[in-house]
């Protein structure tokens, strides 16, 4: 098997696969932030400053945790990618190889980030058009990192679609960031197995 005799189908859903599977623990930390310190804006409602003290909190930790992933995720691409490569070299039959899935690319970062908020862009969109109680409830207690900032300035909703940019945004610079880490760690490891090499010889 080779390269081409792979079709655009397989490759697309393999890497798809990957890219759930790192927008996995984001998403879970979304909602138990949400379900957790950020909810308390909505207890504190009374008192704004408190109720945004607790949004702000919950922001940073939120943030805290896509910078953790973030930067986990760009470190395990850029070891598939020295992986795959070396298993490309010895005309290796693995399909996910073959495909380059899960290496490193920088536009995989932003699909991260993106994939971790579509299941808040659906309810939104949804609460937008169809105002209903399941779905406010829904975005209070799993994603209020986007639904209270505009939700306590007494703003439209349309306008918490900006917030998904901020997910993208954090997770896309850790990926970089962990991208950029682990190919010095690399390069030093290369480097004293050169070393090591000629030493032997």
């Amino acid at each position: 098997m080779n390269e081409n005799e792979i079709s655009m189908g397989k490759r697309f859903w393999l890497e798809f696969k990957d890219l759930l599977m790192g927008a996995a623990f984001p998403l879970m930390l979304q909602l138990i932030l949400s379900a957790s310190v950020i909810l308390f804006s909505d207890y504190f409602s009374d008192d704004m400053a408190v109720g945004i003290a607790a949004l702000v909190f919950g922001e940073l930790l939120l943030a805290g945790a896509y910078i953790i992933f973030g930067r986990a995720n760009g470190i395990t691409a850029v070891r598939k990618s020295v992986q795959n490569a070396k298993k490309r070299e010895g005309e290796t039959n693995d399909i996910r190889a073959l495909c380059h899935t899960g290496e490193y690319k920088l536009w995989k970062g932003f699909a991260i980030g993106a994939l971790s908020a579509v299941p808040f862009i659906l309810f939104q969109l949804i609460n937008c058009i169809v105002p209903n109680t399941v779905c406010e409830f829904v975005l209070k207690y799993a994603f209020g990192w986007a639904f209270y900032p505009i939700y306590l300035a007494g703003q439209s909703q349309w306008i918490n679609f900006v917030f998904v940019l901020y997910p993208v945004a954090v997770h896309a610079a850790a990926y970089a960031l962990g991208a950029y880490q682990e190919n010095k760690r690399q390069v030093k490891v290369a480097e004293a197995s050169q070393i090591k090499g000629k030493r032997h010889k």
